[in-house]
């Protein structure tokens, strides 16, 4: 279920990836479409490096899995990612959700009070400013 303002994505993950994935978010507890959404958000933000990708996983098996990203982080993830040459943002999601398999990137939530939370959300306010955290 999609938090408020976020919509439904569906990027190409390989199944082996995303049950890998699946299986660290359910001994963690989390469910995998809020990773999926945290590592999006905070690779939006500039916050998560980009993880380094492995070879191993087979070009089959790839189908469109639901994520949930909000207008803005989906479109910040997706100018960062053309910047670093990923082919496309099924490429990024997938890149993401294996390092989190590997264990190369790790959840971690962080209390903010309604103002801090409202100032993440606000895109920024031009192409050319600074770039600011965006949160979903």
């Amino acid at each position: 279920m999609p938090a408020a303002g976020e919509s439904e994505r569906a990027p190409n993950i390989a199944r082996t990836v995303w049950e890998a994935a699946g299986a660290r978010a359910r001994s963690e507890g989390l469910p995998l479409i809020w990773i999926m959404s945290r590592a999006l958000t905070e690779y939006a933000a500039g916050t998560l490096p980009l993880p380094r990708t492995v070879p191993g996983v087979q070009a089959g098996g790839r189908r469109g899995r639901s994520v949930f990203a909000t207008d803005a982080v989906w479109s910040a993830a997706d100018a960062r990612r053309r910047t670093e040459n990923v082919r496309s943002m099924s490429a990024l999601c997938e890149t993401l959700l294996a390092a989190y398999a590997r264990g190369d990137i790790h959840s971690y939530a962080r209390m903010v009070t309604t103002a801090q939370r409202d100032a993440l959300t606000q895109p920024p306010a031009s192409e050319g400013s600074a770039s600011r955290p965006v949160a979903a």
